[in-house]
């Protein structure tokens, strides 16, 4: 009589592995292509020629180009808030503004691609990424709205509240004038930048 063990299923272990993802591979792609031109330049075949794989594979992991744009501007703001909220309880004195802008700066100089996508090219270019980007500077707003009231215990809530979203959009501003090369920029120097940067964010504290 045959062993009815020999008619049950192979382990999983023993068959073949699913195909690996290459979505990391695409999202770098992506990033590439969208860090020198704008999402209406970019076709998916575009994405998948320099991801080296056909528009077919480029399918498989995602529906569109608006699809992957969203998420590129989605891990970003979760890297810009961490970056941001984390630094922010450490401004107790006006002058700790000028660490803080420097570790900002330092930080979007390390990270030129993905930030140019973030703060340049994917501007206006869907509603989800919009929203992504308007609740992080709200929520980020919040957070340095806190540290104005420990920088100056006499300023009030709706004041503190101005200056917190004066702070984010300062930076946002300032990032994207340093990844654009801008006329204050190149006119400035990266040092000068900076220090003019600070003594900005030095204002809203009064």
């Amino acid at each position: 009589m045959p062993d009815p063990r020999s008619t049950r299923p192979s382990p999983r272990s023993t068959r073949p592995a699913n195909r690996p993802s290459r979505r990391h591979e695409i999202l770098t792609a992506a990033i590439e292509l969208l860090a020198v031109q704008p999402p209406d330049q970019i076709a998916v075949s575009d994405i998948a020629a320099q991801a080296g794989m056909t528009p077919a594979a480029f399918y498989y992991h995602f529906a569109s180009k608006d699809e992957i744009l969203d998420e590129i501007i989605a891990e970003f703001a979760g890297d810009w808030s961490r970056l941001v909220g984390g630094l922010l309880p450490e401004l107790t004195h006006p002058e700790d503004l000028i660490d803080f802008i420097d570790d900002i700066l330092t930080w979007v100089d390390d990270h030129p691609r993905v930030a140019t996508v973030y703060f340049v090219t994917s501007i206006g270019a869907t509603s989800t990424g919009e929203a992504l980007r308007k609740k992080t500077r709200d929520d980020l707003s919040k957070r340095a709205a806190k540290s104005f009231l420990v920088m100056n215990p006499a300023k009030d809530r709706i004041d503190s509240a101005v200056a917190g979203l004066g702070l984010i959009t300062l930076l946002e501003v300032i990032s994207r004038a340093r990844l654009e090369l801008d006329p204050s920029y190149r006119t400035l120097g990266p040092m000068r930048f900076r220090a003019s940067a600070a003594t900005l964010a030095e204002h809203l504290v009064k």
